[in-house]
């Protein structure tokens, strides 16, 4: 529970003198006197109400008075006028909040155009605080937008407010703005999470426990929040310092004269408890026990509900994961806890927190082992999320939702395994994938009619302030105003219901998907299942009477022993995999200098997938009959995404996945089915190659010489450097069939559609603006060749996989050829030229065509490689300064010269020819440079 306290003192700061106010002879001074006897009554109003009605009636009859005769200047009074009617409009219990807000905002605006800086310098600063806070309680309108104009006017007001002169003042705003910045959408998260401690702790320099021991709790609680939700700094020292300011709000918050706020503080300090690094975890998880029972001795189910289910929600967490006591009895009380919090947190009023209760209550049937009980609470949770679904969403609630609902999907599908429904869980996995690549990508669209599609959206804007009203509502009005939410919310799941797109999670679709997957191009559907409680592999074949579902099980495939691979489990420095990957970026002589590590890392990894989960695969296909070179379809979840597959290694027999088999990943059945779908109507091969448009990758030219030399003159466009501005790539891309981009590119997990190629002068090519140009059409293959395209933000840990190609698929691509780290210009010029060959020379499919070139380029030795560009050559596939290049590099010298030299094979003569290969003219060993996977084994395709 987060309650973080905006100072609303600095609202009616403004004093003006109350005098008498006197009317000079005027043409109507009847008219004149009656509006200053009127301005009198209202200066001298205590109630609030009045302020407002004699306010508005007087700033009405203001305009009508054509001759101004009062004794002070008419700007001057419409200015106190508008001023103290919007504070109190934004001040007012009653009525509609959100109107309330506007007729506060559109005051303020008016005084705007009266005070200037110069001439009103404490007014003005004061407007601006009071603009701040309206917009920060703004209900109408984007958040976002509003938090911004927040932001801009808490601190305009600090241009004039200083801590030396207006120290109150100053620490007000110190703390508003603080909270403006740890609620803010826009921003990097944890830039705006510094940024609000920082303000919070500078309120604490003027506010003390002495002077103002009210104010300083309220800062001291939000400092504790800003605390545990930070995301820089050490884990156990931020929860220590959370601890800490709490212990201090409560210092000075009283159960009998603050309540709320104190049950509030019981509350945060409870969870600061929970999530404890230090300490022995039994004790804090009883301290936090404790906080919680006596925060629930004030919020009760009638006067506070959602704060006593929150607490309630506490509790269940408490109790799931307690170390004393009864583990069944921990886990009946959490289960009742859990249900508690669930008979307030219903699916229609409050779906994000239905969600995230229920999947942890469903979690907790699932370690007790009732799956069909657990079934049915994650089905509830599923629905609250069609909900969020369908409403839409903003960027930072499609974080959160991604973050919550990936490991929901999993266990949901888990436990369907649990029952012994496979095809079930087929369902669920696929289902979770498919929405949430939506969801990622904002593509949360309804296949519905005009009419139903007008309702949809008024329902969406009527949801978006009929919660924002739930959240500024309290008592009977709240309660209205939940009731009118929960109608619109079940309206809009019918509408969500009935107009999904596609038949994503409609009964028997993900199965009938395969078997026709399976029926045209046979293999297998691999799905996995990652999980806290344990993985699955589900497996699907192809069988006489259609498919073959069988489960394998991987008790140790959880995102915990997956995040040990990855990222080692050491939290002070970067390790395992990922902190091999980042050698790639280090300056020039400390990347050199562990540039073995990096390489070693590649190879090593093959074993470790083998132990993980490949080996087990393999056997089962193997059980299944599949064949040497039979494609398998992986659709891979979470940080399996960024691992390459066709690297697993047996360590005994020392091949390689991919040695037996095809393999092409996809972020969703549905996906697949597209995919399927583009190939059949694909158009005449025609190439848009953006090659090198940073000016930085000079190893791409010869790459895409050879791309282009596959395409007629009439069907390629080629653009390199300066010519490649996202306008005029926009342009090039246009119905062509092949999209070939040798640059940058960047995955943003934050916003899929922000994801990026990057054009010249680094400008972005986003995702967003490829799925908002119309005409591109739906490219066969798109290739992102240079750097790490298929890779997405490894700083996060989704569980589910999207990356670049998994956008591009959403683009309508039928198949996406990218790569997990960079590569050897060399080697990915010739690979990629003999991928092209293959499959627009030999008609070889893609996947096909990019298995046996990376086979050929991992057993070619040099001179067969030079050989090949020099045929290319012949053929006017490569310039010839560019074959003097690759010449260059495989040469003895060259190869020995390059950073790579100890990954190359040299075979002795007598070996070789053991081994069936071409023996040299002069008996010297023969030269395979690319036979590490570091070459080749970063390549995926994506698609069909």
């Amino acid at each position: 529970m987060r309650r973080l306290h905006i100072l609303q003192r600095a609202l009616l700061l403004l004093l003006f003198a109350v005098g008498e106010v006197s009317a000079q002879q005027t043409d109507n001074p009847s008219k004149t006197a009656e509006f200053a006897d009127r301005l009198q009554t209202w200066r001298q109003a205590q109630d609030l109400e009045q302020k407002i009605a004699v306010g508005e009636e007087l700033v009405a009859r203001e305009g009508e008075v054509t001759t101004w005769s009062l004794s002070e200047p008419r700007e001057k009074v419409r200015a106190e006028l508008r001023f103290v009617v919007g504070s109190a409009y934004a001040m007012r219990p009653r009525g509609v909040r959100a109107d309330n807000l506007e007729h506060a905002i559109g005051h303020f605006k008016v005084v705007l155009g009266i005070w200037s800086r110069e001439a009103d310098t404490q007014d003005w600063a004061r407007l601006h605080n009071n603009l701040g806070i309206a917009y920060w309680g703004r209900i109408r309108g984007e958040r976002a937008d509003n938090q911004e104009e927040a932001i801009a006017h808490f601190e305009a007001a600090l241009t004039v407010f200083t801590r030396e002169k207006d120290a109150r003042e100053w620490a007000q705003l110190q703390n508003n703005l603080g909270i403006v910045y740890w609620n803010r959408i826009r921003g990097e998260p944890s830039d705006n999470l510094e940024r609000a401690i920082a303000l919070f702790e500078a309120a604490l320099t003027v506010f003390t426990r002495e002077a103002d021991s009210t104010l300083w709790g309220q800062v001291q609680n939000n400092l504790g929040i800003g605390y545990r939700t930070r995301l820089q700094g050490e884990r156990a020292d931020n929860r220590e310092k959370a601890i800490q300011h709490f212990e201090a709000a409560l210092a000075v918050l009283a159960r009998d004269t603050s309540p709320f706020e104190w049950a509030y503080a019981q509350n945060n300090l409870a969870n600061a408890y929970l999530n404890r690094v230090l300490g022995d975890r039994a004790d804090n998880q009883e301290k936090a026990m404790a906080y919680l029972q006596a925060a629930l001795t004030v919020f009760s189910r009638e006067e506070y509900p959602r704060e006593w289910a929150t607490a309630q929600r506490g509790s269940g967490d408490v109790l799931a994961e307690r170390i004393r006591g009864e583990p069944g009895q921990n886990r009946a009380r959490a289960v009742a806890s859990y249900e508690a919090a669930l008979s307030v947190f219903t699916r229609d009023t409050f779906p994000l927190l239905h969600m995230q209760t229920a999947r942890a209550q469903a979690r907790n049937l699932m370690e007790a082992k009732e799956w069909q009980k657990a079934g049915r609470v994650y089905a509830s949770a599923r629905e609250a999320f069609l909900l969020l679904f369908g409403q839409g969403l903003e960027e930072a609630e499609t974080r959160a939702l991604i973050a919550e609902a990936g490991p929901l999907f999993a266990e949901a599908a888990l436990a369907a395994v649990q029952r012994g429904e496979a095809e079930s869980a087929l369902e669920l996995a696929n289902e979770g994938r498919a929405r949430l690549l939506a969801v990622a990508m904002k593509l949360q669209t309804l296949d519905l009619p005009a009419d139903a599609r007008r309702r949809l959206d008024d329902l969406r804007a009527a949801i978006r302030a009929e919660q924002q009203a739930v959240d500024a509502a309290r008592g009977v009005e709240r309660a209205a105003a939940l009731e009118k939410l929960a109608g619109s919310r079940l309206a809009l799941l019918d509408l969500v219901r009935s107009g999904t797109s596609g038949t994503i999670g409609k009964v028997g679709t993900a199965i009938e998907r395969v078997r026709k997957l399976l029926g045209q191009t046979g293999g297998a559907v691999v799905m996995p299942i990652v999980t806290g409680l344990g993985g699955k592999l589900i497996v699907v074949t192809a069988a006489e009477d259609g498919t073959r579902a069988s489960v394998v099980d991987l008790p140790d495939l959880t995102p915990e022993r997956l995040a040990g691979v990855l990222i080692g489990t050491d939290a002070g420095k970067p390790a395992g995999w990922i902190g091999a990957y980042f050698i790639n970026y280090l300056d020039g002589e400390e990347r050199d200098s562990r540039w073995a590590e990096w390489t070693g890392a590649i190879d090593g990894l093959g074993s470790e997938l083998w132990r993980l989960f490949a080996g087990r695969l393999h056997a089962v296909l193997k059980e299944r009959g599949l064949r040497p070179g039979t494609r398998v379809f992986w659709l891979p979840s979470g940080w399996l995404g960024i691992l390459p597959l066709g690297l697993a290694q047996d360590p005994a027999s020392k091949r390689r996945f991919v040695d037996d088999y095809e393999i092409v990943y996809a972020p969703s059945l549905e996906a697949l089915a597209a995919a399927n779908d583009a190939t059949s109507n694909a158009g005449p091969a025609t190439l848009a190659a953006i090659v090198n448009p940073t000016g930085d990758l000079p190893g791409t030219e010869k790459e895409g010489e050879i791309v282009a030399s596959h395409f007629g003159v009439g069907a390629r466009a080629v653009l390199h450097g300066d010519a490649a501005t996202p306008d005029a790539v926009l342009g090039a891309l246009k119905g062509k069939t092949y999209w070939h981009f040798a640059s940058h590119g960047a995955f943003s997990w934050e916003d899929a559609r922000s994801s990026a190629l990057i054009m010249h002068g680094l400008a972005p090519l986003t995702v967003g603006r490829l799925l908002e140009t119309e005409g591109l059409g739906r490219p066969r293959l798109v290739v992102l060749s240079a750097c790490e395209t298929g890779l997405y933000d490894i700083r996060s840990s989704p569980d589910e996989f999207v990356g670049l190609p998994g956008t591009f698929m959403a683009l309508g691509a039928a198949g996406v050829l990218g790569t997990l780290w960079p590569v050897s210009d060399a080697a990915t010029a010739l690979l990629i030229a003999r991928f092209y060959e293959l499959h627009l020379g030999e008609g070889l499919s893609p996947p096909t065509a990019l298995r046996r070139a990376q086979a050929w380029l991992r057993e070619a030795s040099s001179d067969d490689l030079a050989a090949y560009a020099k045929l290319a050559a012949a053929r006017g596939r490569l310039e010839r300064h560019r074959l003097a290049e690759i010449e260059r590099d495989l040469s003895a010298d060259g190869l020995r010269r390059s950073r790579n030299s100890a990954l190359i094979e040299w075979v002795k003569p007598d070996t070789a020819k053991a081994k069936g290969m071409k023996a040299t003219a002069t008996g010297k060993p023969v030269v395979r440079p690319y036979t590490h996977p570091y070459f080749w084994a970063g390549f995926i395709y994506t698609g069909l």
